[in-house]
């Protein structure tokens, strides 16, 4: 499979790219695609009913909650089961079907809404084999992880199948995470929290340690919301907020 971006770098729209005067798509300054859970693209995996509502303003989800104890099926990044809610959708980038066979550069911006501090809470943004399922290795998710405890300082990081690692700095504005996997491996994440000046605040990396799995059909884009401890609870209509987007490509040519 050729180098296949998300949007075409002429008009910036999605949906892949259209070939400049020397016939070959440009990768610069490429526009990410943002997440909007209501505008009709993404399908719900809620087993225990947990979301009220979900509304989209400003650039911003905003998620409302029926109340729950915390457990740890609620928390992406431990335990080896989860009933967390999840949006997910198959990731296609210009027309195509993107499989776990591909080799696949998946980058995440998560911003929190720090205006919103109702539950100890957290996000996660990236690509999923099984996006319905309640197993996390079945899942095999990887991508960019957002936290907050309380009005605590904002942290963001990469998030692995069921594990993080996350920064936090009280000047963080928003998390980029970039993903790389492919050839049967979910492979590994890096990260850098960005502060309003445009510098870096943070940084890191994590392993999958998944180097193999028997998984070969189409990966999902997935966003997951839980609360970030396994003790935390959350109350009736409570609410957490973030602004996300993506961009991914696949390489080809390389066997």
């Amino acid at each position: 499979m050729p180098i296949a971006p998300c949007f075409d770098p002429t008009t910036g729209a999605s949906g892949g790219a259209s070939a400049g005067g020397g016939g070959t798509p440009s990768l610069a300054n490429v526009t990410p695609t943002a997440i909007d859970l209501t505008d009709g693209t993404w399908t719900l995996t809620d087993p225990n009913n947990l979301i009220k509502s979900v509304s989209f303003g400003g650039g911003f989800n905003i998620i409302t909650w029926n109340a729950v104890e915390g457990t740890s099926s609620l928390n992406w990044t431990a335990g080896t089961t989860t009933d967390a809610p999840r949006w997910h959708k198959v990731l296609n980038i210009g027309g195509t079907d993107i499989t776990a066979a591909d080799l696949l550069v998946f980058t995440s911006r998560i911003e929190q809404g720090l205006d919103v501090a109702d539950f100890n809470n957290e996000c996660v943004v990236g690509v999923a084999t099984d996006p319905t399922s309640s197993s996390t290795s079945a899942i095999d998710g990887s991508g960019g992880s957002a936290n907050r405890v309380g009005t605590g300082n904002p942290t963001y990081g990469t998030w692995q199948v069921n594990s993080a690692t996350a920064s936090a700095n009280a000047a963080n504005v928003f998390g980029m995470c970039t993903v790389m996997r492919g050839f049967a491996a979910v492979g590994s994440g890096i990260y850098l929290n960005i502060a309003a000046d445009g510098t870096t605040k943070n940084s890191g990396s994590r392993n999958s340690n998944v180097n193999a799995h028997a998984y070969t059909g189409n990966v999902h884009v997935m966003v997951g919301v839980g609360v970030r401890s396994n003790g935390d609870d959350i109350d009736q209509d409570d609410q957490q907020k973030f602004k996300a987007s993506f961009g991914a490509i696949t390489y080809g040519g390389l066997t």
